[in-house]
């Protein structure tokens, strides 16, 4: 009865979640349109005090007509009268246009209020979105412990649940293309909305004042290096900015002086062999195998409070075996039921799922963590 209870309980918590979800993603409707209607505001407000600027140059120079010393032989001499009609004229545009961007200062404080409190309430949303997530898998969790706890405490990981490789490698399949999506629309699609605007607003400029004109432009020219820079980011993130053309041996010993020169504070042994230097090892299992080696690095530093690792990896015509080894506080022997399904270890798991290959984690706080594993290669 408890566990119907338990399992009720999480359907009606995924239900508060799904709700909770579907309004973050009305308010971030709302509160794209609101930032869009405030760009738009802006852009007007822009364009009103261009005008505004060049008509108090114009009212400068009927001022200056005016002046009591002016030479009645300047080609600016008008009558009197005319010159004051034009500047009364002048100024009651000036008013108006005024009054226009004091309206315009109202609406986009008006609209900016409402922003922030969308803001607010997306925030607030999304906090609890993360907490139920975060809750709803340690209900999983959970209900892990307790399917184990039923077993022989001498339980082997034969007894323990069969891993879905399909469903997990999906998984975070979708979590990746989220990821890229949030990373392209913030560095790429916001970025490309800001430069639509700023153009709008130097076709303006270059007829009224060529100095700020060219201030945007420069602008303009680092912003558009900025987008560059951040798909260049992205690309290499999804190649993984692997050369296959160079051997592998030599791949994988750049790969290790990286991260010791990155992290000096802990230290890495490495043995590398390669009896053959002519192996023809397929592209795929090439680019895999640097991630893989990329996954444990950044686990141990990440994880493991250790201040020394051992790299062992040896390059046969069949098969390809790594030993990692590092001196830290160890690992969970049922790392893969209790760790978060989107972490580092999760993806090797299912990287070496993928490639038909073997793999074996275990450790303790005495021999720290243990991480064995190995690739056949296979030439199709």
């Amino acid at each position: 009865m408890e566990n119907i209870m338990d399992i009720s309980t999480t359907e009606n918590l995924k239900t508060v979640r799904d709700s909770n979800q579907e309004m973050l993603d009305y308010f971030n409707g709302l509160y794209v349109a609101k930032l869009e209607q405030i760009q738009s505001l802006k852009t007007k407000q822009f364009e009103l005090k261009i005008k505004i600027d060049e008509l108090m140059k114009t009212l400068e120079v009927y001022s200056f007509k005016n002046s009591a010393g002016h030479n009645v032989f300047s080609p600016f001499s008008t009558t009197t009268t005319t010159q004051e009609e034009k500047a009364a004229q002048i100024e009651q545009e000036l008013k108006e246009l005024n009054a226009s961007d004091a309206e315009l200062t109202a609406n986009i404080h008006s609209l900016q209020a409402d922003a922030d409190e969308l803001k607010s309430r997306i925030t607030l949303l999304h906090t609890a979105t993360r907490k139920l997530d975060t809750f709803l898998d340690e209900l999983a969790d959970e209900f892990t412990k307790e399917s184990t706890a039923l077993e022989d405490d001498e339980s082997t990981e034969e007894n323990l649940p069969v891993i879905n490789h399909g469903f997990n490698i999906l998984r975070l399949k979708k979590y990746d293309q989220d990821k890229l999506v949030q990373t392209l629309h913030t560095d790429i699609l916001d970025q490309l909305d800001r430069t639509r605007h700023t153009l709008d607003s130097l076709s303006w400029l270059i007829k009224s004042d060529i100095n700020r004109a060219t201030v945007t432009l420069d602008e303009l020219i680092e912003r558009t290096i900025s987008m560059k820079d951040s798909l260049n980011a992205i690309l290499s993130g999804l190649t993984g900015g692997i050369d296959t053309s160079v051997p592998i041996e030599t791949l994988l010993r750049d790969t290790i002086f990286r991260y010791k020169d990155t992290h000096p504070e802990c230290v890495i042994e490495s043995d590398i062999d390669c009896p053959d230097a002519s192996i023809e090892i397929p592209e795929i299992i090439t680019i895999s195998l640097i991630r893989i080696l990329c996954e444990c690095l950044d686990n141990v530093y990440k994880h493991a409070n250790a201040n020394r690792i051992d790299i062992n990896i040896q390059i046969l015509s069949d098969q390809i075996s790594v030993h990692i080894n590092d001196n830290g506080i160890g690992i969970d022997k049922n790392y893969s039921h209790t760790s978060p399904w989107n972490s580092g270890l999760h993806r090797i798991q299912e990287l070496i799922y993928l490639l038909n290959g073997q793999l074996k984690i275990d450790g303790d706080i005495i021999s720290g963590t243990d991480i064995r594993f190995s690739i056949p290669i296979e030439i199709m």
